[in-house]
């Protein structure tokens, strides 16, 4: 059992995950801060049941498709489905901010030689 800290007790499951996110931080320190490559988590065929415009699909398409579904159900209120936009665009700046570290990386790398 996890050792207590504090006045509460460390649950197993979540001190594991904790130690997993440790150890990924780590390793993403030691590649020079290049976060890892996202995980894709809907297939090709769904995004294109989906309907999703070939810009669209990349690993924040999970996101994308209900949201699109969330607005089309909601004629498009600016007031609705705000949760999943909010998480779609934050999806995005992670994707973007990756895009930049890799940037600057191999722009350290080409300078170094």
């Amino acid at each position: 059992m996890a050792e207590a800290r504090g006045v509460f007790p460390l649950k197993e499951k979540p001190l594991a995950e904790l130690i997993a996110m440790r150890e990924a931080y780590e390793t993403d320190q030691a590649n020079a801060g290049i976060p890892p490559a996202p995980e894709i988590k809907v297939t090709r065929e769904e995004m294109k049941a989906a309907r999703i415009p070939l810009v669209f699909r990349d690993s924040c398409a999970h996101i994308l498709i209900p949201l699109n579904q969330c607005r089309k159900q909601t004629w498009y209120s600016p007031f609705k489905c705000t949760d999943l936009r909010h998480s779609y665009e934050k999806c995005q700046y992670d994707e973007y901010m990756r895009r930049v570290a890799i940037y600057e990386a191999q722009k350290r790398e080409a300078k170094e030689e």
